[in-house]
């Protein structure tokens, strides 16, 4: 091999080289940190059941919230919400939601009212929810 090739050949083999470092250390930098945002940031977890959802998740410190959202038939119904902890290990959790007429004598045009009810309870982080409709 001739003189003058080996200098254009060694920088090309370092460029190669220290281009790779650089390439697999921001690969391994932007998964780490896509691992400790999952770890970070709890989903929270949706339960359908007809024509309304619960919605919960844990925030921390033995501390739930929950959201139940959809839509009644029309403005005479109302809601009331709550949730029940059991004491169990882990705890048995059971968000229901009621929902009555307001005034039976009372004529309602149809129209869907849109409800939003937020609440929280206290159980471990370990707690099953269930979600139930009366």
């Amino acid at each position: 091999m001739e003189k003058k090739n080996i200098l254009p050949l060694s920088i090309f083999l370092l460029i190669i080289v220290v281009g790779s470092g650089l390439a697999y250390s921001i690969y391994k930098g932007m998964n780490s940190n896509t691992q400790e945002d999952k770890d970070e940031e709890q989903p929270s977890v949706v339960i359908d059941e007809d024509w309304l959802s619960l919605e919960y998740e844990y925030v921390g410190d033995n501390l739930w919230r929950y959201a139940v959202v959809g839509a009644l038939p029309n403005p005479c119904y109302s809601i009331s919400t709550s949730a029940v902890v059991r004491e169990s290990y882990p705890e048995q959790v059971v968000v229901t939601s009621i929902i009555y007429r307001t005034d039976k004598d009372e004529i309602c045009i149809d129209s869907i009212q849109e409800i939003h009810e937020e609440g929280e309870f206290q159980a471990s982080e370990e707690a099953e929810v269930s979600f139930r409709i009366e």
